[in-house]
C-alpha cells in the first residue's frame, strides 16, 4: 500500500501485526521501561511518559556483547534515530545493587522482531554488530597494558617471595582474561543482514543468568 509520499511500504510479517513488547530496567538511576513494537513505530514507555519513535527515522541499530564482572553474559542493543534520540536496553533487568534478573529469551525475541521490522520500514538503517571501532581499539590497548602490568607485578612478587599474592594474581588472570578475550573476539564491528544476526552479539535462549554480587 503506498504511503503519503508515494513510497510503497511492504506489509510487516504476521507476528508484527499485533504488538511485540519488552520490559526492562537498565540501572538504579533509570525507571522501568517497556518497549512496544507496533506497525510503523516503537514506543518507549516509562511510567506515565510514553514516546513514539517512527521506525522509518531509525539511523542505526547496534548489537553488542557487553559483559561486566557481575554480568558475564550481558548483551546490549542501541537504537539511534535521526532526531538524535537513542534507546538502549539489555538482556537483563536491574533489581538492586549487583542483582539482576535474566530476560535473555524475551530480549532475543524482541531484538529479532525489531531488526526485521527495521529492515521492512527503514531501508537506510545500518545494522551493526560489535562495538564502535574507537571503543574496540581502546579495549585492545587496555588489554595489552593490563597484561604488561600483570607481568611486571608478577615478576616483582616472584623476586620479593610474596607467593600468596602471586597466587591471587594468577586466580584473577584465570577469571578475567577469558572474559576480556571473549569481548574482543565478539565485538569487532561489522554490518549484518536483519535476518542473519551474528550469534556473537545475541544471547542464546537460557544463556543469561541471575547475577547476585558477592
Amino acid at each position: 500500500m503506498p504511503s503519503a509520499d508515494g513510497i510503497v511500504v511492504p506489509p510487516l510479517p504476521e507476528w508484527a501485526s499485533s504488538s511485540l513488547f519488552y520490559t526492562t530496567r537498565n540501572d538504579a538511576f533509570s525507571s522501568p521501561m517497556t518497549l512496544t513494537l507496533t506497525g510503523q513505530n516503537v514506543a518507549c514507555s516509562t511510567g506515565a511518559k510514553e514516546l513514539f519513535h517512527s521506525l522509518r527515522t531509525a539511523r542505526s541499530i547496534r548489537l553488542e556483547f557487553a559483559p561486566t564482572r557481575v554480568e558475564p553474559n550481558r548483551f546490549r542493543c542501541r537504537l539511534e534515530f535521526r532526531s538524535g534520540r537513542t534507546i538502549i536496553f539489555y538482556n537483563r533487568s536491574y533489581v538492586s545493587f549487583a542483582t539482576f534478573t535474566d530476560s535473555s529469551g524475551a530480549y532475543r525475541v524482541f531484538v529479532m522482531g525489531l531488526t526485521e521490522a527495521l529492515a521492512q520500514r527503514s531501508p537506510a538503517c545500518r545494522f551493526l554488530a560489535g562495538t564502535h571501532p574507537a571503543n574496540y581499539g581502546a579495549g585492545v590497548v587496555g588489554m595489552v597494558v593490563a597484561i604488561g602490568a600483570v607481568i611486571v607485578v608478577a615478576a616483582f612478587l616472584l623476586i620479593s617471595g610474596l607467593w600468596w599474592l602471586l597466587l591471587v594474581k594468577a586466580v584473577l588472570i584465570v577469571i578475567y582474561l577469558p572474559l576480556a578475550w571473549r569481548w574482543l573476539r565478539r565485538n569487532r564491528q561489522r554490518s549484518f543482514e536483519a535476518v542473519a544476526i551474528p550469534d556473537a552479539v545475541l544471547p542464546k535462549p537460557g544463556e543469561g543468568r541471575r547475577a547476585d554480587g558477592g
